[in-house]
């Protein structure tokens, strides 16, 4: 079983080396479109790659419009290596750290389920955290004053079973045909928001992006990035003990009526 990921990313040098250290450890191959970044996110991503040539693939450096589906480009060019022994992880981020080892949790995967939903803890920076803390903007220093997360997680499509049915345009945000998603969902540390730094750097990009007519960032209602700030008492607190406490998603990834009509497609062969 072979794991490719589809890691893609802009202008994210404060942790995208530690991610990728983190991602070096369960993917067999990281495939990575750099959306035109200008912080030297890039040119971490080719140090790294000169470290671990079999691992990490610099496949662009392209500062087309963003938009989720820009990973069908690496998609299509690393697809002919896959089997259906095989997965993709179909969205790496570059601000996301695996609790649960994916090795491990894919190979216990049934066969009729073709995809693998994330739960992630997302974590935040406090106002009294900017009140107590003075941040470097370099995730490594920082991590351990990111102590506080939402309450609700948030589900989205991780990891995909390779067919070779599989298709992927660009203007879609993942491969299809897909059959059925299995019911346990894999856990995920999140950190969107990681320094009053990266914090206005992250909104003017997305404001930019907003702008220029992508449509990926409707729910980004802020006015400034100060608007993502929350307040400690609404939030859980991690001890760092790896007893991780949620309320449930807020999001509903799967619908019965769905997965009842893709149990029989799946009876059928459809997906491969």
């Amino acid at each position: 079983m072979k794991i490719y990921s589809l890691l893609l990313c802009k202008n994210e040098a404060d942790i995208i080396a530690s991610v990728l250290n983190d991602a070096c450890q369960w993917s067999d191959k990281i495939i990575v479109f750099d959306n035109g970044s200008n912080d030297g996110t890039w040119e971490i991503v080719c140090d790294m790659a000169n470290q671990h040539p079999d691992i990490i693939i610099p496949y662009a450096h392209d500062g087309r419009a963003f938009r989720i589906g820009l990973r069908a480009l690496s998609f299509d060019a690393f697809k002919q290596e896959m089997t259906p022994d095989d997965w993709w992880c179909i969205r790496m981020d570059a601000d996301e750290f695996y609790v649960d080892n994916p090795k491990d949790f894919l190979a216990k995967v049934p066969k009729r389920y073709q995809q693998v939903s994330k739960t992630s803890f997302d974590y935040v920076l406090c106002h009294e955290d900017l009140q107590e803390h003075n941040f470097s903007g370099h995730f490594e220093e920082d991590k351990d004053k990111i102590r506080y997360y939402k309450p609700t997680n948030w589900a989205e499509t991780r990891f995909v079973r390779h067919s070779p049915r599989l298709h992927w345009e660009i203007d879609q945000k993942k491969p299809q045909p897909l059959g059925l998603t299995y019911p346990e969902a894999i856990r995920v540390k999140h950190y969107q928001f990681r320094s009053p730094q990266q914090m206005q750097q992250r909104y003017a990009i997305r404001q930019a992006s907003k702008q220029a007519g992508c449509g990926s960032f409707h729910h980004e209602k802020g006015s400034s990035w100060k608007d993502y700030l929350a307040y400690r008492q609404e939030m859980y607190f991690d001890a760092n003990d790896g007893n991780l406490k949620t309320q449930g998603n807020r999001n509903k990834l799967r619908r019965m009526h769905q997965e009842f009509l893709k149990a029989i497609l799946q009876s059928v062969r459809y997906y491969g």
